[in-house]
């Protein structure tokens, strides 16, 4: 999102339209190249092992391939994306796929993704292993020929995976290009799952820090287990609906000195959790493809869980806590199917945090909500429009220092195209 000043703000609008006409270029000169991509399909080999033709029947995306007994899908994707804001105070802004923070009022991207997964049958067990990479460029995103980097890894045998990879309270998701609160999020883990029965699966896991979103700056690889994250997750699949509840235990380091001398130095250490519960509801009685979705959390020394990228720990340097930092929030969604070329989306989601600080007691609340409307002309390839909201508040409550002028309004609109191998 994009902190947009309210002079020249009009003046940034008229100039849409031929923002427009020049993003049509873009995009008609990518769609023709997307969809020769997607028409070169690599079939599976005759002599492949038969859970790997199946894979490949039952996935329309990607390509499938088998060397000896390993079952290799390699997957890819190119995207542009075009998007305007206007807003009447505040801080909401562009954020970047390589963490950084734009100040203007457009915005376009280009994304390519590539990802690799193997897997094999042994005694023992599934083997599976996966890497993905990206590479972007944004508006004012620091850079001049964008960045690459890895968005994730893991490997797993028999129900045990290690990488990071989504949170064990991550459960929602949604096809929209506004961000919505949500615990939607990745870490460096160790995960074992164990099915109970068909229906039914129970998994326990270490996550070595707080969730994060892959970028350019976020570290992948690195297991750090002197905060360590205890995540815990059981999830019920059904045709009527999928059941997930989760919950995680932290340890909540908050004993780093004060940046400011004449600030005393509150240290302690706290237990942190959260709870999580969601539910996918399809609707087949309004058409085939259609689904509900849910997702509510609750947060004690844990906000990072609530959907928002910051966690208190990150203003221990400069302010001290008093209590415990307690917040909520919860997204749902609906997906509906006009037809096989036309798809659309709405979302709404609410996150709320309350901090007992040293010199103040300060509150945030977010709302946001988008709708869009997909266009799937030839498969493999999608054309997207989509307008958002956002509306932060912000409340200090007290010394306003690093929480006042957060507050704000903003629309987003944005157009897209993207495709996939």
């Amino acid at each position: 999102m994009a902190r947009i000043s309210g002079a020249g703000s009009v003046m940034a609008w008229r100039g849409t339209a031929r923002a427009v006409v020049r993003t049509v270029g873009v995009v008609s000169s990518l769609a023709m190249s997307a969809a020769g991509m997607a028409r070169a399909e690599v079939p599976v080999t005759p002599r492949a092992p038969g859970f790997c033709q199946d894979a490949a029947e039952n996935d329309d995306s990607g390509a499938y391939f088998a060397i000896g007994e390993n079952c290799i899908k390699v997957s890819g994707s190119i995207s542009y994306t075009y998007q305007q804001a206007k807003q009447s105070a505040g801080v909401p802004r562009f954020v970047n796929r390589n963490g950084t923070v734009s100040q203007n009022t457009v915005s376009r991207t280009a994304t390519a993704s590539t990802g690799l997964e193997v897997r094999r049958q042994t005694s023992l067990g599934e083997f599976k292993s996966t890497i993905g990479g990206e590479w972007s460029k944004s508006t004012d995103d620091g850079t001049t020929s964008g960045s690459a980097y890895f968005t994730g890894w893991s490997v797993g045998l028999a129900g045990l995976t290690v990488g990071y990879t989504g949170t064990l309270m991550g459960f929602w998701e949604g096809s929209f290009l506004t961000s919505a609160s949500s615990p939607g999020r990745s870490a460096t883990s160790v995960v074992y799952e164990h099915a109970l029965d068909e229906r039914n699966k129970i998994a326990v896991g270490i996550e070595s820090s707080l969730p994060t979103s892959p970028n350019a700056s976020t570290d992948i690889w690195s297991f750090d287990f002197s905060n360590p994250v205890y995540a815990m997750r059981w999830r019920r699949e059904t045709d009527a609906f999928t059941t997930h509840v989760s919950g995680v235990l932290r340890r909540a380091d908050f004993s780093r000195s004060p940046l400011l001398p004449f600030l005393p130095d509150t240290a302690a250490t706290r237990t942190g959790w959260a709870l999580s519960a969601g539910m996918k509801i399809p609707t087949p009685f309004i058409a085939e493809d259609d689904e509900f979705s849910f997702q509510a959390t609750y947060a004690v020394d844990a906000s990072s869980y609530l959907g928002t990228t910051n966690d208190l720990v990150v203003y221990q340097s400069i302010v001290r806590s008093l209590g415990p930092t307690k917040g909520w929030s919860a997204v749902a969604s609906f997906h509906h199917a006009w037809s096989e070329q036309f798809e659309s989306n709405i979302f709404a989601s609410f996150v709320s945090v309350k901090a007992e600080l040293l010199a103040a007691k300060p509150q945030s609340d977010t709302f946001r909500t988008a709708v869009n409307l997909y266009w799937k002309p030839v498969a493999h390839l999608k054309f997207g429009v989509e307008l958002g909201y956002v509306d932060i508040a912000i409340e200090p409550n007290g010394f306003a220092g690093y929480f006042s002028g957060n507050s704000g309004r903003s629309y987003i609109g944005t157009l897209s195209v993207s495709a996939e191998l």
